[in-house]
């Protein structure tokens, strides 16, 4: 881990408020703190010995990171949709998201590369994607669905799960990064060191990939599409390829990485192919976890070509192309010792979908401690996320 943002380091900056620098200074002292952060691995988030919203409290690099964000809301470009709407003032772009941040459902899941289970994973509202078959995609429509995200209450319930047992924060869309300022205010508040997983389609704009370096301990990528041309086609974005693959690069030079891939039924050769080829020629040690858990929601259902689950010759056509290539496969599948057998409910709405597929395998999504001694019975030839 390469993270030098935490919650418990004490050094400050030797300037006073932020308020009087301009964006452009500010980010001169953003880039001058975390260069000798990343050297020295000093420079801290917060003042424990101080009230942080306090005039008189000294700003540290989280907060400068957290004032960058704010400020950017009002042109957003924290994607690379770069909407340019002032969400401060109540516009909102595609994501559909303004000032103000929602979670529609958080609880210590298993259903993560196993490394990182028990996760405390928050699902927020809103997401910059339109993937035709989200199975979230209720919160992508109403993105004020669930519980307003207040900074210090948000940072006590992270704090508990911590307590409880989780072993890191899990922040999953919709789509984290529109929600990115908020997120940032919520881990300046935080007690328990708490390492967090940023969990992305990976259409973050290079703002944002800048405000996330020296905060995130493990990013976990979705790359969703080989091409533009899939990328528009089935959720709606541009220039999808150049902006995931500039980001997965940029992560894996910041903190460590897992890279995904969901299979979408017809899309092994125009999608895996390219995408395990630049991951060979890119990132060729970065774990790799191809996904066979695609189910058809939301608009998929009405498309015949993506109303469909895999055949089994697709996922031996994957597994071969992945193989032929080397990728690495195995790094994150390994479990990590001394983690709690059971979970806590959660709050917020959603829903364990259970698949039976036609060769008898069975999928289930949002794994919870409930269903771990079910998930364990079916181990043998199932699967979850």
């Amino acid at each position: 881990m390469r993270r030098v943002c935490s919650a418990s380091d004490t050094h400050e900056f030797s300037i006073h408020g932020l308020d009087g620098l301009s964006t452009d200074d500010l980010w001169d002292v953003h880039d001058q703190a975390l260069s000798l952060a990343l050297r020295s691995g000093a420079i801290s988030s917060s003042r424990p010995k101080q009230n942080p919203d306090s005039p008189l409290a000294r700003p540290t690099l989280l907060d400068v990171k957290t004032e960058l964000a704010e400020r950017n809301m009002r042109e957003c470009s924290l994607c690379e949709r770069r909407c340019l709407v002032d969400r401060t003032k109540g516009e909102t772009g595609v994501c559909g998201v303004g000032e103000k941040s929602y979670y529609f459902f958080e609880q210590r899941l298993w259903g993560e590369e196993p490394p990182l289970v028990p996760s405390h994973e928050v699902f927020f509202s809103g997401c910059n994607m339109r993937c035709a078959y989200c199975y979230s995609w209720e919160a992508l429509l109403d993105t004020t669905k669930g519980n307003l995200l207040v900074p210090d209450e948000f940072a006590g319930l992270v704090d508990r799960r911590r307590t409880e047992g989780a072993a890191n924060l899990n922040l999953i869309g919709g789509e984290p990064t529109v929600h990115l300022p908020v997120i940032l205010r919520s881990i300046s508040r935080l007690k328990q060191p708490t390492p967090i997983v940023w969990n992305s389609n990976f259409l973050m704009s290079q703002e944002s990939m800048r405000l996330l370096e020296g905060i995130i301990d493990l990013y976990v990528g979705d790359f969703r599409f080989g091409n533009d041309e899939c990328a528009q086609k089935i959720a709606d974005v541009d220039r999808y390829f150049d902006a995931a693959s500039r980001n997965f690069k940029w992560a894996a030079n910041s903190a460590d990485l897992i890279v995904r891939h969901l299979l979408i039924p017809g899309h092994t050769e125009c999608c895996l192919r390219p995408i395990a080829k630049w991951m060979a020629d890119n990132l060729p040690e970065a774990p790799f976890n191809l996904m066979f858990q695609y189910v058809p929601f939301y608009k998929a259902l009405e498309d015949p070509s993506l109303c469909r689950t895999l055949t089994s010759d697709e996922e031996r056509e994957a597994e071969e192309i992945v193989s032929s290539f080397g990728l690495n496969t195995d790094r994150w599948k390994t479990y990590l010792p001394g983690r709690p057998p059971v979970a806590e409910a959660g709050s917020g709405e959603v829903s364990t979908t259970v698949i039976v597929r036609p060769d008898g395998r069975v999928a289930i999504m949002h794994l919870h401690g409930d269903l771990i001694h079910i998930a364990r019975a079916l181990s043998n030839g199932g699967e979850s996320q």
